[in-house]
């Protein structure tokens, strides 16, 4: 492709698109991608990257994979769409459904599906609403979130989200839903998250909002598009202990860490919890076409399987249970069973965190280094020893991106000066270490 053809696609990619979180600045000069192949992306200059965050967290098994076009193109030949409405399903869709509940923690039994992480968790609230009206408890109403979390950007989800920008000029938010925040009056019992929140944060929100007010608390098992903030050990067995203590739902958003991203299947088996809810996407079909699902346990599946005359579950999308998407997803979850991706991605992601450990150790401004499985991220601070951050103006964080992309060929992401870095799971040691020394080399640069 010559000069003049990528200068036409960026014209026409100015002028007629509008690109999720749009800022026309950002697309003075966009990065075109045209192929991949494993965790390797090529742009339309012909220069070669590792996709640091696998994407947008979703390409599991890496790109090109001819699999999952194959899976695709024979199911459009049989039937490429049917009805998922009221009376109708199809071959691919229940093989499917029947598959992630096999993978999925003892007490899931059902799932609907979506299209997105973002209907997955708006359906996943609305399913909550709708339990407790069948249960006869109409007030409980409300759903509670956390600070740095990400849920999605339809305007429930963005509600649920506790990031303040993604708030902004969409206001007002749907009332009903809160996040937690510290304890006003008391000391912590628990040890605190990489971020800093305890389990108390939600008591104390409940105890705020009323408990029989409270449908569902919604929660990542590691926040993603926050900043890649893990969990203390004892903070979930903690949380379900209140969900249970106060009748609350809790809601798994398990769209970025479903499917082996954290070096087990679904991620609160890191610490043996069981949610009510589950929400999924991206990883399920690996990005390669759009599905998403949210998932019930047993209490809730059995509501639904004995539903009043009048109690329908008015709920639906024109694409769910997408024939084509369900082979796809079959296929996907093949692969990862077959190549053991799950296990790939606990055994380098412990490579990963150790050489991230190993080489900025004492470093005067590398702190808070957290991961788990294939998500690791740390924060670029004026001092570590005090965690003094620098403006955010002076964009350390920015700096070390472009540098990692321009000199180190790696995509990884930046929140402020917090650096993430999450790759597909077919990653491999070499690959890793390519991953390491770009970052190594940015910091030394920059800093």
């Amino acid at each position: 492709m010559d000069e003049a053809e990528i200068a036409q696609l960026i014209h026409d990619d100015r002028a007629h698109m509008l690109h999720s979180q749009h800022y026309a600045p950002d697309h003075e000069n966009p990065m075109i991608f045209v192929s991949g192949k494993g965790v390797w992306l090529k742009d339309i200059h012909g220069k070669e990257y590792i996709d640091g965050l696998s994407s947008l967290w979703n390409v599991a098994v890496g790109h090109g994979r001819v699999e999952l076009a194959e899976a695709a193109a024979e199911q459009m030949e049989k039937i490429a769409f049917a009805n998922g409405y009221n009376g109708f399903s199809n071959i691919p869709a229940i093989q499917l459904a029947t598959k992630v509940i096999d993978l999925c923690y003892d007490n899931m039994r059902a799932l609907f599906f979506t299209n997105s992480g973002g209907e997955s968790n708006e359906g996943s609230f609305k399913m909550a609403r709708f339990y407790w009206n069948l249960r006869g408890k109409h007030n409980k109403v409300k759903l509670i979130s956390r600070p740095r979390s990400y849920h999605g950007s339809t305007l429930a989800t963005a509600s649920m989200t506790g990031l303040p920008p993604f708030w902004k000029y969409f206001g007002p938010l749907l009332p009903n839903i809160s996040h937690t925040e510290p304890p006003s009056n008391r000391e912590s019992v628990d040890t605190p998250n990489t971020d800093g929140e305890t389990a108390e944060w939600l008591e104390e929100a409940i105890l705020r909002e009323g408990p029989d007010t409270v449908a569902a608390f919604i929660a990542e098992p590691v926040k993603g598009a926050g900043g890649i903030f893990t969990p203390s050990k004892d903070y979930f067995p903690h949380i379900r202990e209140i969900c249970d203590r106060y009748d609350v739902l809790f809601i798994a958003d398990e769209v970025i860490t479903g499917f082996g991203r954290t070096g087990k299947w679904f991620a609160l088996e890191h610490w043996g919890v069981q949610p009510d809810i589950v929400s999924i996407a991206k990883a399920i079909t690996s990005a390669y076409i759009p599905m998403g699902a949210f998932i019930v346990s047993d209490k809730i599946a059995e509501e639904m399987r004995n539903l009043p005359e009048d109690a329908k579950f008015m709920h639906g999308y024109t694409n769910s249970a997408h024939p084509t998407a369900a082979a796809v997803g079959l296929r996907n979850l093949q692969i990862m069973e077959d190549e053991k991706l799950v296990e790939n991605a606990a055994s380098m992601g412990e490579r990963l965190s150790s050489k991230l450990q190993e080489s900025f150790e004492g470093h005067p401004h590398i702190t808070n280094i957290r991961s788990l499985g294939l998500m690791a991220g740390f924060s670029i601070v004026k001092n570590s020893s005090t965690g003094e951050p620098f403006d955010i103006s002076e964009g350390y964080g920015k700096r070390v991106l472009a540098h990692m992309r321009d000199e180190g060929h790696v995509l990884p992401r930046n929140i402020n000066d917090e650096i993430l870095l999450a790759p597909p799971l077919v990653v491999n040691a070499e690959e890793i270490d390519q991953i390491i020394s770009a970052t190594v080399n940015a910091i030394s640069e920059v800093m």
